[in-house]
Protein backbone atom coordinates (compact mmCIF):
# COMPACT_ATOMS: atom_id res chain seq x y z
CA UNK A 1 0.00 0.00 0.00
CA UNK A 2 1.54 3.04 -1.05
CA UNK A 3 1.90 6.47 1.51
CA UNK A 4 -0.73 9.48 0.81
CA UNK A 5 0.77 12.63 -0.68
CA UNK A 6 0.00 15.70 1.04
CA UNK A 7 -2.02 18.07 0.09
CA UNK A 8 -0.77 21.24 1.55
CA UNK A 9 2.66 22.55 -0.06
CA UNK A 10 5.55 23.48 2.24
CA UNK A 11 6.96 26.97 3.29
CA UNK A 12 2.73 28.17 2.42
CA UNK A 13 0.55 29.17 4.56
CA UNK A 14 -3.26 28.35 4.51
CA UNK A 15 -6.71 29.68 6.23
CA UNK A 16 -8.35 26.96 7.68
CA UNK A 17 -11.52 27.28 9.52
CA UNK A 18 -12.25 29.91 12.34
CA UNK A 19 -9.26 32.29 10.53
CA UNK A 20 -7.10 29.59 11.97
CA UNK A 21 -3.53 29.53 9.89
CA UNK A 22 -2.19 26.36 9.68
CA UNK A 23 0.74 24.90 8.04
CA UNK A 24 2.00 21.32 6.33
CA UNK A 25 3.32 21.16 9.75
CA UNK A 26 0.25 21.96 12.20
CA UNK A 27 -2.09 21.20 10.17
CA UNK A 28 -4.34 17.82 11.05
CA UNK A 29 -4.55 14.47 9.20
CA UNK A 30 -7.35 15.31 7.32
CA UNK A 31 -5.96 19.35 5.86
CA UNK A 32 -2.82 17.51 5.41
CA UNK A 33 -4.07 14.98 3.23
CA UNK A 34 -7.07 15.74 1.71
CA UNK A 35 -6.74 19.35 1.67
CA UNK A 36 -10.13 20.44 3.89
CA UNK A 37 -10.10 20.34 7.37
CA UNK A 38 -12.39 18.78 9.69
CA UNK A 39 -15.55 20.93 9.03
CA UNK A 40 -15.43 19.65 5.31
CA UNK A 41 -14.23 23.44 4.66
CA UNK A 42 -11.74 23.39 1.87
CA UNK A 43 -8.12 25.24 2.99
CA UNK A 44 -7.02 27.89 0.91
CA UNK A 45 -3.42 29.52 0.56
CA UNK A 46 -3.27 32.84 2.27
CA UNK A 47 -3.40 35.47 -0.54
CA UNK A 48 -0.13 37.84 -0.64
CA UNK A 49 -2.00 41.12 -0.27
CA UNK A 50 -3.60 39.70 2.61
CA UNK A 51 0.41 39.04 4.42
CA UNK A 52 0.59 43.42 3.23
CA UNK A 53 -2.68 43.70 5.08
CA UNK A 54 -1.80 41.98 8.12
CA UNK A 55 2.04 43.32 8.67
CA UNK A 56 0.42 46.99 8.50
CA UNK A 57 -2.18 45.79 11.30
CA UNK A 58 -0.05 43.69 13.28
CA UNK A 59 2.86 45.18 12.92
CA UNK A 60 4.98 41.83 12.44
CA UNK A 61 5.00 38.60 10.10
CA UNK A 62 2.45 36.70 9.44
CA UNK A 63 3.23 33.24 10.91
CA UNK A 64 1.43 29.84 11.15
CA UNK A 65 0.11 28.45 14.15
CA UNK A 66 3.42 26.21 15.08
CA UNK A 67 5.32 29.25 13.96
CA UNK A 68 7.48 27.16 11.32
CA UNK A 69 6.23 29.49 8.19
CA UNK A 70 6.33 32.79 8.25
CA UNK A 71 5.80 35.11 5.49
CA UNK A 72 8.51 37.50 4.94
CA UNK A 73 8.02 40.79 3.32
CA UNK A 74 10.29 41.61 0.75
CA UNK A 75 11.98 45.52 1.44
CA UNK A 76 10.43 48.25 -0.04
CA UNK A 77 12.66 49.33 -3.25
CA UNK A 78 13.70 53.30 -3.34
Amino acid sequence: MNDPSPKLKSGVIYGADNGRLICLECAGASAKFTGHDLSGQRVLPVPYHETIEWFKEFGKPMTCECGKTIYLLPAPAY
